[in-house]
């Protein structure tokens, strides 16, 4: 029904987002410049790198390739 065609609507645009390779990169750099301002330890910031980087593999795995 409508609200099930809602809910997969919402959920294809938060995976869309949560996937885009430019917006991983972008909390990339936020959370480099997090560790450059002392509001992060190394600790917390390898931690949260290693789920970025693991993210944007995944966003690259499910993204078409490229032509070549």
């Amino acid at each position: 029904m409508f609200v099930g065609w809602v809910l997969r609507r919402v959920l294809a645009e938060a995976e869309r987002l949560y996937y885009d390779p430019a917006v991983i990169q972008g909390e990339l750099r936020s959370l480099e410049q997090e560790l450059e301002a002392g509001r992060l330890d190394e600790a917390e910031f390898d931690r949260l790198e290693d789920a970025l980087l693991d993210r944007l593999e995944e966003a690259r795995r499910r993204s078409p390739a490229a032509p070549g």
